[in-house]
């Protein structure tokens, strides 16, 4: 965007001056000096598009609704129809429910069970799922958001808040990336009240350090924290917005509908064409007759009827509703069409949807790597908070898959899966490992062939007792 352009060249020329008058500081050295404002320039800022995104989310934000009302001479002005709608939450949503409507699947690759029992039960503690589906609901929606750790001290013990970061919710992003996409800094910015003060805050979070920064009355307090993980305690997720593309097709829309609405509006009343004769004629409103005489073969009197939809009008609505699906990658998820593929297949319903799971497989080259990450931070926060674990957590590795949208026929999977096996087709390392009902498919595999030789053991034994007493 043009406004990161021109903050990318004003931080271009500011650190070319620094380093022409030989004054070469990294952040470290800029907080040190309480240089906080420094700091926050030198990082990456999207605010112009986060809040282009956030009005766009919002229909009460929408331009339909500055639509001017209208004035007519020596009346009262008429109000114009302001029909926002909601379209770009539809859009956010469904790209949400495809991607995490269902919780993430997490496996074990190395490790102690009990540490991999642990790392679950402390995604549970933080309602991990949870939010992990504000912070994607968020930057579809604002195109930006942040999972993020707060280290603090309660009791004499390490305390840890986690918290989901939005504009939404009152914070302020900045990140600072290398050449190579790795990210070196993250900044979370917010106010705090203090009796009938408002203090600024940015919380500026390293690999090496966290600061706390106060803006107060002769500058900036900075308060330096070390930082025990060793990884910065926070996941940047930005995305395009979930709607990109079909702002124009959705004003339009807007703007169709709520003048379809003006012209409702002023045939709601009856509206009847008479000559002058008949409207003389007229009986009074008290009058039981409602008889109207015409006098002449040029009397008229009847009603205007409003103006009907064209086919072409039709025709645009039914483009648009479509097109704004289409273009932005959407199925339709009316309740009609539901009820119509309750007979499907889960095969025949990805078919259906396929737009979705387009959708998802791209949404999927995002969150993949910072799910990934978020989990190595996840680790990182356990080792300080259970250090009896540490061993165990160093040890542990961790994978994870995206979840169906959509359950699968896991009856009917599963009986292909056993009869597969019995004929002998499937050995049953592959059975195992298809039927997915186990985070440790070795130690399951065992346990079966350990259950088989025990049954061909005790038949063996009874068939040896018969023998002996006969």
């Amino acid at each position: 965007m043009f406004v990161d352009s021109i903050i990318q060249i004003k931080t271009y020329f500011r650190n070319l001056t620094l380093n022409a008058l030989g004054v070469e500081r990294n952040i470290f050295e800029r907080l040190e000096d309480n240089d906080v404002d420094s700091v926050v320039n030198m990082m990456e800022q999207h605010d112009f598009d986060v809040d282009n995104a956030i009005s766009e989310y919002n229909p009460q934000t929408h331009k339909v609704m500055s639509r001017e009302d209208k004035w007519v001479k020596g009346e009262k002005p008429y109000r114009t129809e302001k029909l926002a709608r909601t379209r770009q939450r539809y859009i956010n949503e469904v790209e949400l429910f495809f991607l995490l409507g269902n919780p993430i699947m997490w496996k074990k690759v190395e490790g102690d069970d009990e540490a991999f029992e642990l790392y679950k039960k402390y995604l549970k503690d933080i309602y991990f799922n949870t939010k992990l589906r504000q912070c994607k609901r968020l930057a579809g929606a604002e195109t930006e958001s942040g999972f993020v750790f707060n280290f603090s001290q309660k009791n004499g013990k390490m305390h840890v808040d986690v918290y989901v970061a939005a504009r939404s919710k009152g914070h302020k992003m900045r990140e600072l990336f290398d050449q190579y996409g790795n990210m070196l800094a993250f900044a979370v910015g917010y106010s705090l009240k203090r009796e009938s003060k408002t203090i600024e805050c940015w919380d500026i979070l390293t690999s090496v350090f966290n600061y706390h920064c106060e803006r107060g009355g002769f500058g900036w307090k900075v308060y330096k924290y070390p930082n025990p993980t060793g990884k910065i305690n926070g996941i940047y997720f930005r995305q395009p917005k979930a709607w990109d593309g079909a702002e124009p097709r959705m004003e339009r829309e807007e703007m169709l509908d709520s003048k379809v609405g003006d012209t409702n509006n002023y045939f709601a009343d009856p509206i009847a064409a008479a000559t002058a004769d008949v409207i003389q004629s007229i009986p009074k409103r008290n009058k039981p007759g409602k008889l109207i005489q015409l006098t002449g073969k040029n009397s008229r009197f009847e009603y205007i009827n409003p103006p009907q939809n064209s086919e072409i009008r039709k025709a645009e609505k039914e483009d648009l509703a479509q097109s704004i699906l289409f273009d932005t990658f959407t199925p339709d998820m009316s309740p009609e069409l539901m009820k119509a593929m309750s007979t499907l297949t889960s095969v025949g319903i990805k078919r259906a949807l396929v737009l979705g799971y387009i959708k998802r497989a791209n949404r999927m080259e995002i969150y993949e790597e910072l799910v990934g990450r978020l989990s190595h931070v996840i680790i990182a926060v356990m080792k300080e908070l259970y250090p009896e674990m540490r061993s165990k957590l160093d040890k542990l590795e961790v994978e994870f898959d995206f979840a169906e949208p959509f359950e699968d026929d896991k009856k009917d999977k599963w009986k292909v899966i056993a009869e597969l096996y019995n004929q002998g087709v499937l050995s049953l390392e592959t059975a195992v490992q298809m039927l997915a009902l186990t985070d440790a498919p070795a130690e399951e595999i065992e346990k079966i062939r350990k259950d088989a030789e025990d049954k061909v053991a005790l038949a063996a034994k009874v068939k040896g007792n018969e023998n002996t007493t006969s």
